[in-house]
């Protein structure tokens, strides 16, 4: 495209590139009023970003509601640090299962921690086996630590 000297276009609908943060917003609302859960998390998390959380908490509900993965994720945090929420312990877990489910390899890293304070170290080594899989360089890091404490195989 850059060679061509063609427009830049979006990979998945070949619509042009925003131009600025005005037309964005545009197309990102266009987006959202059809629908489009990973439009409405990535609002979420701007306003999540923004510590505007009211705001964050409707768009992810929604777009966790349609089976987006971050969104889960990040639920999962503000249920578990009490932003917009009660704290919820048993909602953060469901959350974060859902995104670790759904493929989001820091979910599975939040849930190895969960594992290793319940003193359960196979499930904990299973979720970090995932996270690594997936190429999260954190949970391969952590992986290494735990063979070096004995609880990982090379087998594992």
């Amino acid at each position: 495209q850059i060679e061509g000297r063609l427009e830049e276009t979006c990979p998945f609908c070949r619509h042009p590139l925003s131009k600025d943060d005005e037309e964005s917003n545009t197309n990102i609302m266009r987006r959202i009023e059809a629908n489009d859960p990973h439009a409405m998390g990535h609002m979420g998390k701007r306003h999540w970003d923004e510590e505007d959380y009211g705001t964050a908490f409707a768009y992810l509900s929604k777009a966790a509601a349609l089976g987006d993965a971050m969104s889960h994720f990040i639920l999962g945090h503000m249920y578990s640090w009490g932003q917009c929420v009660e704290t919820d312990k048993k909602k953060r877990l469901l959350h974060l299962e859902e995104a670790a489910i759904a493929g989001h390899p820091y979910a599975r890293q939040s849930l190895a921690y969960d594992e290793q304070e319940n003193e359960r170290m196979d499930r904990a080594t299973k979720h970090l086996i995932i996270a690594a899989n997936l190429g999260y360089d954190k949970a391969i890091q952590m992986l290494k630590n735990c063979y070096i404490g004995g609880h990982v195989s090379k087998e594992d």
